[in-house]
């Protein structure tokens, strides 16, 4: 006779039963591992991917959830760094896992934890170090035992490496430097340089209506305090790029003018308001197919690339892809 204990009731079960007797539990159903998500056979007392046991031989639920709460502590191991970034995972039995490793062993922080299948791979970086990360990140891509903690404290994975994937079309671009910068995509053309920011620098953009008439004689001033707040919230979560520079984009914002008038500066021009009966406005008189005419507006846009030009010229950074 064999003996085996029902996963669903604890049991002992004498026989080889397809069915609990004691609770009608399928016990040819897969038996997921509560450590690694793995799908192990219905009779399967340990997991066949990680070794952890797969019930326990308690009656009460109290205990079988205090022994799961329980982590095992590996020898010598220690707590995450709490300065930097540090990046944890297992052993795996996927095809990268040897060449996952092998990348880790190149970091001076590289730390092993535990034996054989129970061990652990530890490395700690800076977030100046992110690009090194490259070749350890592409062999744990999909990964689902992956851990990262920033500082000590563990966070989800697309917190830290949100801005993976856009990397990496940076690098496989025409020209990787002016990437960021909307090179490839007009649309896209931004003096902040990363596109994710989704503040672009072109006509139809609306950040540029945000802000107030000062005077009916056209002059407007830019609401900085909003667009410093939508640049933070935005690109938040790829504040660990590589190609971020947050002193490029204080450079820009400073840069930016506080008050421009379109009807003295031939760089800017006025947005005419559509279907926007309730929002206020600035009612200036225009020539269409030689009547006059009064037209509310509602903000102001860059007229071509002679705005972002004259920052330029007013920035700490230069911006040389403009033009190209």
């Amino acid at each position: 006779m064999s003996q085996n204990i029902c996963p669903s009731c604890k049991k002992e079960l004498v026989n080889d039963f397809r069915f609990c007797p004691h609770c009608g539990y399928d016990l040819k159903k897969p038996v997921v591992c509560s450590n690694c998500q793995y799908s192990n056979e219905g009779n399967s007392k340990f997991c066949q991917e990680c070794g952890t046991p797969l019930y326990s031989t308690s009656n009460t639920k109290a205990e079988t959830k205090n022994a799961e709460a329980e982590p095992e502590i590996l020898v010598g191991m220690e707590p995450p760094s709490k300065n930097g970034i540090t990046i944890e995972f297992p052993f795996s039995t996927a095809q990268s896992f040897d060449f996952a490793v092998e990348a880790a062993k190149k970091f001076p922080t590289f730390k092993k934890f535990g034996q054989d299948k129970k061990a652990l791979y530890r490395i700690t970086i800076q977030p100046n170090e992110m690009e090194t990360l490259a070749e350890l990140l592409e062999h744990l891509k999909g990964w689902r035992k992956r851990t990262v903690y920033v500082n000590g404290e563990k966070v989800t994975w697309d917190s830290v490496f949100a801005f993976g994937w856009c990397h990496e079309k940076k690098k496989a671009s025409f020209k990787p430097e002016f990437y960021c910068f909307g090179y490839e995509n007009e649309y896209q053309l931004n003096a902040w340089g990363c596109i994710q920011a989704n503040l672009s620098f072109t006509e139809n953009a609306q950040w540029f209506c945000w802000g107030k008439w000062l005077s009916d004689k056209g002059d407007w001033k830019f609401d900085k305090e909003r667009i410093f707040h939508e640049l933070q919230k935005t690109l938040y979560q790829y504040r660990f790029c590589p190609a971020l520079r947050p002193e490029l984009i204080q450079d820009v914002l400073n840069a930016l003018p506080d008050v421009v008038n379109p009807t003295k500066d031939k760089n800017w021009k006025f947005v005419e308001r559509w279907g926007e009966e309730n929002s206020p406005g600035l009612t200036v008189t225009v020539n269409r197919f030689g009547f006059n005419e009064k037209v509310v507006m509602k903000g102001v846009s860059p007229n071509g690339q002679g705005a972002i030009k004259e920052m330029a010229k007013r920035m700490k950074f230069p911006l040389s892809y403009i033009g190209r």
